[in-house]
């Protein structure tokens, strides 16, 4: 999204993806008093697919817990692959995408020992590069 104006038909678009795809509907939207959440436009394509429209106090992202934490995760699981490759900081932007499909295939406890992909998808992704890794890594998760 190159603009805020761009908002609305971005939204649209993710809306439809949701309902044709995963046969599910938007039950809650969580955002911040940003002047594209609010507009009358958007409140009333949440009102007319009975979405909730929540909205947090202004500069208080502690609000935002979930994915607060989510994106700290991002951030310390990237940086550790820099880390621990010893590799340059010019790197971050393939790091931090690494981190992120790391994240999605390896299983997690919270999940009952299924990655967020399989959960979603209802199959394993295979990566033939990170198999062992992924091998590694459940087993000491499901410890």
């Amino acid at each position: 999204m190159k603009h805020r104006s761009e908002f609305l038909e971005i939204y649209a678009a993710f809306r439809a993806l949701i309902k044709t795809q995963h046969s599910a509907v938007i039950k809650c939207f969580r955002c911040d008093l940003g002047g594209e959440y609010t507009s009358n436009k958007f409140c009333q394509m949440l009102a007319l697919d009975g979405t909730i429209h929540q909205t947090s106090c202004t500069d208080t992202p502690e609000q935002n817990g979930v994915a607060e934490r989510k994106h700290r995760h991002i951030i310390e699981t990237a940086r550790s692959l820099l880390l621990s490759a010893f590799v340059p900081s010019e790197f971050w932007g393939k790091a931090v995408l690494t981190a992120v499909s790391l994240i999605n295939t390896i299983p997690s406890s919270h999940s009952s020992g299924l990655s967020p992909f399989e959960k979603l998808y209802g199959y394993v992704l295979i990566i033939p590069h990170l198999e062992s890794l992924v091998v590694l890594v459940s087993f000491f998760v499901l410890m």
